[in-house]
Formats: C-alpha cells, structure tokens, sequence
C-alpha cells in the first residue's frame, strides 16, 4: 500500500520489495521519466527527476515541451520535500534550454510556465528546498532580457520582504535582491532594492538587520557611489552603532565592501571613524572582527588618506597585539597582519616602508610558525614593491633565515627563489649559488635527498635560474644542477626539468667550448648502458624541437636520436615513436628512412600503431602522447621505492640497470607512470608544533 509521505509501503517487511525498486531497462530515458516520476515510491521519483534536465537534451525541444514540462507542475507540490528539492534544482538547466533551442519560443515558456514554478518553490515551508530555489532564481536570471526583470523576477522577490509574520523570508528577500541587483540594473535597484534595504535595516528583529549588513556588497555596487553615499551609507553607519554586538560585528566585517562601493575620496573621511569605533568596541568578537579588516580596508584608501594612525594601528597587529585587547585572538592578528602586509605596502608604495618596518621585523621572528610561512610565500612580492637596493637592506637576511627554517617556511621561500633573486642586484645573486649547489649535491645532504618536493620547486624555476647568473656561474653551478634534475629519481622532477636544457644552451650560446661540453654530455645519455638516460634523451631532444631550437637538434642531437628507433629495449623504441607522432609536423621530411623502417619491422602492436599515424595510412587514434611518454620513461625508473624516502616517492637504482636484457616488453598496463602524490599532512593547529623532518632547522 501508499506510505504516508508517497512512499511504498510492503505488507509484509514494511519496506518496497525488490520488485518494486526495479527499473525497466528496455524504456528509453524519455518513457523512464514519463513512468517513473509518477511511481508511488520516492527514491524512484527522486532518481528520474534528476535525469529532467539530461532527457530534455536528448529528447529535443519539442518532446521536451509536449512531455516533460508538464510533468514539473505534479513533482513541485510532490509530498515528499526532497523531491520538491531536486526539482528545483533541475529548473535553471531546463530553462536554459528551452531558450537555446526554442528561441522566442522557448523563452515565453520560461515567462509563463516555468517563472511560477520557481514562485512556489521560494515561498516552500521547508528551508532545504527555499534555499535550492534561490540559487535556481538567480540562475535563471541570467538569461532573462532585462525589460523582462523587473515584471517576472523582481516581483517574485519583493513579497518576502514584506512578510512580517516570517523574518526567515525578509532574510531570504535581503539576500535573493543582492544576488539579482545585478541582473536587475542601476534604474531597478535604486528605484526598488535601495528602499528595501533601508526599510529592513530598521527591522525589529535583529537578525534581520545584520542580513542587511551582510548582503548590501551588490546593490551598493549596482546603484553607483552616489546613492550608496546618500541613501544606504547612513544606514551602515547607523547600525555600526546597533545595540546588539552581532549586528556591529557584521558592519566591521563588511567595512571593506563598503569602502569598494564608495567615490575614493569619501572613503577615508566616512569609515576611518567607524574603524575607530569598531577596534574599540565593547565586545572583542566586534575588535577582531574589525582589525581582521584592517589590512583590506587599508588596501582600497588612497596612499594619501592613509593615516599615521592607521598604520600605528596595523602594525601593532605584529608588536604589540596583547595591547589591543583581543582576548586570546593574538596568534590569529599576527596571521592576518603577515598576510595583508604586501598589499598594504602596495597601496603605501616603497616610501610607506619605514611605516611598517616595525611589524616586518617582528613577524620574520615570530613564534608562530604560519605568521613566517605567510611571509615566506609573498616575501618576493615585497622585494618586487621595494627595489633591489632596499630589498637587500631589509629583506635578504629574512630570507636567508627562510631558507633555513622547518619545511613549511622554507617551502615558501623556495616556490619563489626565482623570482626573489630578480629582485635583487646580480651582485647580491652570486650569494645565492651556494644554496644551488646544495641541491646540486644533494645525494650528500640528506635533507633534500630525502624531500623531493623541494628539488621539483627547484625544477620548476630552472628556465629563470638560468637566465639569473653571468655565463661562467651558470655552466659551473646551474649546468650541473640541471643535469642532476633531469636524471632525478623522482618522475615529477624529471619532467619538469626537460624544457630548461634548451633554456640552458641558448643562455651559453656565445662560449662554443661551453656549448660543446653541454652537447657532448646530452649525448652521453643517448649512448648509456642504462636504457632510462636513453629515454632521458628522447625527452631532451623533443624539449629542443617544442621549444623553437630546431637548428641546434639538427646539429647536435638529431643522428643519435632517429637512432634509437633500433633500440634493443621495447620502452626506449616506444618513446621514441611516439614522440616521432607528436613531432611529425615539426620534423616534417626530416624523418630518416632507416629509422621508419625500423619501427615498420617492429612486431609490436603499439610501435606499429604509431608506424601507421607517421606514414598516413590509418587513423587509429594514439594515446595521449604526454601521459604515454612519461610512461615510457618513467615505468621502470619508479618500480623500486628506496625505504628513506616519504610516502609516494617513487625511485629507481640505476645501477642495477648497468647490464640490461636484449629485449624488453612491457604492455600498456605495465608503462603507467609511477609519478608520486603529493601527501600533505595534518594542517597543525596553533597550538601543536608543525612537522619536523630529520635534517631540519628549527
């Protein structure tokens, strides 16, 4: 029999049998919906309204209006509120629809049939579905004309904030009206929101007013400065002042969008004062809130509005954050102090630097380990604000502690190496070679054997390292990194270092010797006994031929390359042949015969199928050749994980690789790379101290 909400209900267990559960596999999606949405069980009813959207794609415009729109009456007053739930969910897409394939058609049938749909569902008694319609209303706003807003859109809205018995649908109304204004335009809000807002921000039940406070960012914005300074500022200000901390803690938290809206000029003069107001509440929910905002707020004000008190103010966040009586909040101030303070140096520019050296020296000290990991990672953009000869007054020895702190911190300093040494003069560079060859030797030094990560953030730089030095530095110190890299254990580290070798050939092109020893070292990879440096070579060559340095693989790199098409090992020949796919346009004519017709006798399948895409003769389709590649290259290099390593870091011993068999087969199943995930660790809590890995400093 029929359960009480629509369900099913079985004699016998109290539940819908197994029976009745099933579907009928032989209906096509259009039958399963027509049938199934009227079933008298719910889950079946739930499951075909979802499929609404997807049906009427398949099914066409015309079946979509004659069979399914009027379906969507019966499901929105359905007994079952998740049912009603998913339908409102499904309504943007059908819309959307309608009007792509149906034109005019289809857009009078969103006016009249689907609007009212989306009417009921707004004013539904369960907040579940209330909630799905609103984002659904604003979806489906935007494919509305905009002389269609304000009678089919607008006037769905405006009830609910003259529902006085129910605050939940004035909050509904406050924020459905912000989301629309701009859809709605500049005539619309100001005519119509702009009164609501002020209305409501007088409402009696305080949840309401602070609603207010918390969604006025886009009507502000659409009905322009002027009105938002006339008309919606006083009653900002008027509830900054609003008896109930809560209300107060929300228009310190919405200073910054208000400051966004206003005319520059009046930004400073109106809120500076309520800024003041804020950080010396009686609450301290409202005083955090309110230094929180600080950094932003700071960051919209013109540099010469910015007061000396201000600024005192933002940098007390860092010295003195007892002081401000922030009852136990003070770790988190220093954070938001770290995080905002490139901003506001930008706003104040370099000559504002003294203003807020004061904090900056204190938050590079700091004991909380997220305030430095915060300056660590935006270190470089106040390299960038300042110039190089204050970033080497002020900033380098910052750095330099980074760089030796625990992990989290000196991650941040090594992700923007690069950039932080552009910053700074080519004399002040030279220092920073020591730290490369680090890396360079790291086999030596195991806190970066045995941290990989940290060699791929280097890997990643490499193309811009190799532009930072003079020539002789770069061949002596970044040469042999790059060459460390490219042959890493790790297949991550690898990939990201191939492109920087060209980078690197080009940067010593005017030293032939240099030059000569670099190829002649390319080229010893393609002769190794190790059939992974083999691999590495391919790699190396195809980087050459991408990267618009065609005439140097020409010269150098291209025999021994075409060469490797006769290779005794299956993974080198797969390599190779599809990258010969993936460079047919580049190499062009330039493919020997011998080399074709070494891959033409291959018995391989794979290797046969990339023989038919070079000679045009089939249009089998090739895997992608980035991830086939790297599982060429990788497959064996990553077999065996070495035990100091962390978790997922794939490695390989390339001496047992010195004698390899004649012939090696491994399918596609066996060629997957083995490129290790990045596994992060529990984000410490303020109080608990952040992992520590043997090598580390702290």
């Amino acid at each position: 029999m029929i359960a009480e909400h629509g369900g099913y209900q079985d004699d016998h267990d109290g539940g819908p049998t197994f029976e009745d559960l099933a579907i009928d596999d032989s209906l096509t999606d259009l039958d399963r919906v027509l049938r199934y949405v009227e079933s008298n069980i719910a889950l079946q009813r739930v499951i075909h309204v979802r499929m609404l959207e997807e049906t009427a794609i398949a099914s066409g415009y015309d079946k979509t209006c004659v069979a399914i729109i009027p379906l969507l009456e019966p499901l929105v007053n359905d007994v079952e509120f998740v049912v009603r739930q998913h339908v409102a969910g499904q309504l943007p897409g059908l819309c959307k629809f309608l009007i792509a394939a149906g034109g005019e058609a289809g857009y009078k049938i969103v006016l009249d049939s689907m609007m009212p749909l989306v009417s009921k569902l707004l004013s539904d008694p369960q907040a579940e579905v209330r909630h799905i319609a609103c984002e659904s209303l604003v979806a489906i706003a935007e494919v509305i004309k905009p002389e269609d807003q304000g009678q089919h859109v607008l006037t769905l809205v405006l009830p609910f904030a003259h529902e006085d018995d129910d605050e939940q649908m004035r909050i509904t109304a406050l924020i459905l009206l912000n989301k629309l204004a701009v859809f709605l335009g500049c005539d619309l809000c100001c005519q119509f929101c702009v009164p609501e807002f002020i209305s409501l921000s007088e409402d009696p039940v305080f949840r309401v007013r602070k609603a207010m406070v918390l969604n006025f960012v886009h009507v502000c914005a659409t009905a322009g400065p002027e009105i938002t300074e006339e008309r919606l500022l006083p009653a900002y200000t008027r509830l900054s002042k609003d008896e109930i901390w809560g209300v107060r803690k929300a228009c310190a938290e919405s200073l910054v969008d208000m400051s966004k809206t206003l005319a520059p000029a009046m930004r400073a003069t109106a809120l500076t004062p309520l800024f003041t107001a804020f950080s010396t509440d009686a609450s301290k929910w409202v005083r955090i809130a309110a230094y929180q905002q600080l950094g932003p707020f700071l960051a919209t004000l013109p540099p010469a509005e910015i007061t000396e008190t201000l600024t005192t103010s933002f940098a007390d966040m860092a010295t003195r954050p007892t002081a401000l009586l922030l009852g136990g909040a003070e770790a988190d101030m220093k954070f938001h102090c770290a995080f905002n303070l490139p901003a506001v140096l930008h706003t104040l520019g370099a000559e504002g630097w003294p203003r807020l050296t004061r904090a900056f020296d204190a938050l590079t000290i700091d004991g909380f380990w997220k305030v430095r990991r915060t300056l660590a990672h935006s270190l470089h953009e106040v390299a960038r604000i300042l110039g190089p000869e204050m970033t080497e007054a002020h900033l380098t020895t910052a750095f330099d502690t980074f760089l030796q702190d625990i992990d989290d911190v000196k991650m941040g300093s090594i992700t923007h190496f690069a950039d932080f040494l552009a910053a700074i003069s080519p004399a002040a560079r030279q220092e920073y070679l020591a730290v490369l060859a680090e890396f360079n030797d790291f086999q030596a030094h195991s806190k970066f054997k045995l941290k990989w990560r940290f060699r791929g953030l280097i890997s990643d730089q490499l193309p811009a390292i190799c532009r930072l030095f003079p020539p002789a530095d770069t061949f002596t110190t970044v040469a042999p990194l790059l060459f460390q890299l490219v042959t890493d254990d790790v297949a991550s580290v690898r990939d990201s270092s191939f492109h920087a070798v060209p980078l690197l050939f080009e940067t010593l092109a005017g030293n032939a010797e240099w030059t000569d020893a670099l190829g002649d070292r390319v080229r010893a990879m393609q002769a190794s006994p190790v059939y992974i440096h083999r691999q590495i070579y391919i790699r190396i060559c195809r980087a050459f031929v991408l990267g618009g340095h065609r005439a140097v693989f020409d010269a150098a790199f291209a025999e021994p390359f075409f060469a490797l098409a006769a290779d005794p090992v299956f993974n080198v020949r797969l390599a190779l042949a599809r990258i010969l796919v993936e460079l047919r346009d580049h190499l062009a004519g330039a493919i020997p015969a011998t080399a074709l017709q070494a891959l033409e006798a291959d018995t391989h399948h794979d290797i046969g199928v990339c023989w038919q895409q070079l000679a045009g003769c089939s249009s089998v389709p090739v895997a992608s050749i980035e991830s086939a590649l790297k599982a060429a290259t990788d497959a064996a290099a990553d077999n065996e994980a070495t035990s100091g390593e962390e978790v997922a870091d794939q490695t390989i011993n390339d001496q047992d690789d010195a004698v390899e068999p004649a012939e090696e087969y491994t399918s596609d199943a066996m060629t997957t790379d083995e490129t290790p995930t990045v596994v992060q660790s529990a984000e410490p809590t303020g109080s608990d101290p952040p992992p520590v890995e043997v090598g580390d400093t702290v």
